[in-house]
């Protein structure tokens, strides 16, 4: 697992990216650089936009059959995702996430913040594809968990 804290600003969303890059480079997993490092930038974007200039702290970890990533923010606000309309300018970063996120992605209370959370399934992002070469939207509620499954506050 590799771990930052940083300070939460726009710029942060770049060392977000590249901690996701190193790891994935590490671990021989270049292949999935576009989606992991789409996916990060959402979550941090997210954070930095919410916390600016608080400490936020970012992880990404290979789990079995995957690649999780994870940013932690003090926000008291549950994630919620929105429909934007059209022609809006944000708020579809939740809904990338989820698109991105083959091996899913939620939420978790961590403690007096939340962390937000997607996996790429390594083993079975052809499923993705296929959906997206389909037209077909892979959306729902982002889902809350009780406590991670693996563990990524360690």
């Amino acid at each position: 697992m590799l771990s930052e804290t940083f300070r939460a600003y726009p710029e942060t969303v770049y060392l977000a990216r590249e901690l996701v890059r190193s790891a994935l480079a590490s671990w021989g997993l270049r292949a999935f650089e576009g989606d992991a490092c789409q996916i990060m930038t959402e979550l941090a974007s997210n954070a930095a936009r919410l916390c600016k200039g608080k400490n936020i702290r970012v992880w990404t970890s290979r789990i079995d059959q995957g690649v999780e990533m994870c940013v932690w923010d003090d926000h008291p606000g549950r994630p919620v995702i929105q429909q934007p309309h059209l022609f809006d300018t944000s708020g579809r970063g939740l809904v990338l996430v989820q698109a991105f996120a083959s091996g899913g992605c939620g939420w978790f209370a961590l403690g007096e913040g939340k962390a937000v959370w997607a996996r790429i399934a390594i083993d079975h992002g052809y499923m993705l594809n296929a959906a997206r070469r389909a037209g077909r939207p892979i959306v729902g509620p982002l889902r809350h968990v009780d406590r991670p499954c693996t563990p990524l506050h360690s």
